[in-house]
């Protein structure tokens, strides 16, 4: 019976730690600092976040639909997918949303594409650019199939 007690207690403390643990990414944009993780805007910023700020590419290709996911293997480090799909190298980043039209009921769309405008410094200055991430959604995700330049207006 003592044995049992153990074996509920840890059970009970698993599930106390894995329920209370963040998410691992916490993006602050949206309306009031918050935006939902289902949402493509999520998507994208959290693929930008991921090619920048982590040490590994494994949580950008898990982010992406197959084929991107084997294109950005073929550059094997951060840097060079920052150099080579995203044109864009940086020291320091922030990412944002770019926000126009009314992406409303994005749980009944197969694709969307995001403007993200990206925030840096390179050589100490400041840069400025605005990307397009392409997307599709499987499985119920959101996975990123592209990035752009996107055409200023």
């Amino acid at each position: 019976m003592n044995k049992v007690c153990k074996v509920i207690l840890l059970c009970l403390i698993a599930l106390t730690v894995t329920a209370c643990s963040k998410p691992e990414r916490e993006i602050k944009a949206g309306r009031y600092g918050m935006m939902s993780d289902d949402t493509p805007q999520y998507a994208a910023l959290a693929f930008i976040m991921a090619v920048y700020e982590d040490k590994t590419l494994d949580s950008a290709i898990e982010m992406s639909s197959d084929k991107f996911a084997r294109l950005l293997k073929s550059y094997h480090t951060n840097s060079g997918v920052q150099r080579h799909i995203l044109n864009l190298r940086l020291t320091e980043m922030t990412v944002e949303p770019v926000s126009g039209g009314f992406q409303g009921m994005t749980e009944f769309k197969k694709e969307a594409t995001v403007d993200v405008k990206i925030i840096g410094t390179y050589n100490h200055k400041k840069i400025i650019q605005l990307k397009t991430i392409s997307m599709i959604r499987e499985s119920g995700d959101w996975k990123i199939v592209g990035v752009s330049n996107t055409a200023l207006r």
